[in-house]
C-alpha cells in the first residue's frame, strides 16, 4: 500500500517537555515514520491562560493507516504515554493532532481534516511553516505564510535543542536517491522495514543499490529489495 503524507502536531506543557515530545515521535514507528521535524517553539497557554507555557512543533509523516485509524493509533499512544484526559485546553503530558492528509477534506463526527482551527493558532501556524510554506489550505485556499501573516506570534520563542539532542529516529528519508525512496513509498511495509532498520544495515542497502552500473541492474536491485524488506527477510 502506498504511503500517504501526513502533517502532525504536537504540543506539551508537563514534565519534561523536549522528552515528550522526542518520546512520543521515536514510538510512532513503524505504523507511522517521522520524516522531518520542524523547529520547537515554546509558546504561551491556548484557549485556558493559567497553566503552564507549552513546547509545539509539527512533523511531516508517511503512514499507510487512514484517516480514522491514524486518530485512534495516535490517541491510543497519547495514553501509553502518560496522557490522562482533562478539561478542554487544558495541561498535558503530550497532545498529537492531524493537521494535513495530503490534500483530503473529511469532516466526521471524530475527525475534520484540515485541522478546523489549525488557521486560528500561530502555534501551529509557525511550525508548519518551517516545513510547508507554500503549502495550500484546501478549503481556505491560502498558503501556510500566507496564513501566518495575520496570525500574533507574541510570546512564541524557539527553543534551539541540546547538543546532540535527536528529535528523530531516522532524519536521512529525503537523502535517499529518488528512485529508491519513491519504491519505498509505493510499499508501506518495506518502507517500515527499512525505516527501522539500524543505520548499517540501511547503508549497505544503499551501497548495494549504488554499485549498480546498468540502469536495469540498479532497477532489479531494487525491486529485490522492496521485495525481501516486505517479506520481512
Amino acid at each position: 500500500m502506498r504511503l500517504k503524507q501526513v502533517f502532525l502536531a504536537l504540543g506539551t506543557n508537563l514534565g519534561d517537555r523536549l522528552h515528550n515530545l522526542q518520546q512520543a515521535i521515536f514510538q510512532l514507528p513503524p505504523a507511522v515514520l517521522p520524516l522531518r521535524a520542524s523547529q520547537v517553539y515554546e509558546t504561551p497557554p491556548w484557549g485556558i491562560e493559567d497553566q503552564p507555557r507549552f513546547l509545539n512543533m509539527v512533523i511531516e509523516t508517511a503512514t499507510a493507516l487512514p484517516p480514522v485509524e491514524l486518530l485512534n493509533y495516535l490517541k491510543t499512544l497519547e495514553k501509553r504515554l502518560g496522557r490522562v484526559e482533562n478539561v478542554r485546553y487544558g495541561p498535558r503530558l503530550i497532545d498529537m493532532d492531524i493537521l494535513f492528509y495530503e490534500d483530503q477534506v473529511l469532516s466526521e463526527e471524530t475527525l475534520q481534516i484540515p485541522h478546523p482551527r489549525l488557521h486560528e493558532r500561530s502555534f501551529v501556524l509557525l511550525p508548519l511553516n518551517d516545513l510547508i510554506p507554500g503549502f495550500q489550505h484546501p478549503l481556505l485556499k491560502k498558503t501556510i505564510t500566507a496564513l501566518l501573516k495575520t496570525s500574533d506570534l507574541s510570546g512564541i520563542i524557539p527553543q534551539p535543542l541540546p547538543a546532540g539532542f535527536q528529535m528523530l529516529p531516522y532524519d536521512g528519508w529525503y537523502n535517499l536517491p529518488a528512485d529508491l525512496r519513491g519504491a519505498l513509498e509505493d510499499s508501506d511495509r518495506a518502507a517500515a522495514a527499512f525505516y527501522t532498520l539500524p543505520s548499517s544495515h540501511r547503508q549497505r542497502w544503499i551501497n548495494h543499490i549504488q554499485e549498480a552500473r546498468r540502469a536495469d541492474t540498479r532497477l532489479h536491485r531494487i525491486a529485490k529489495m522492496v521485495e525481501s524488506l516486505a517479506e520481512g527477510h
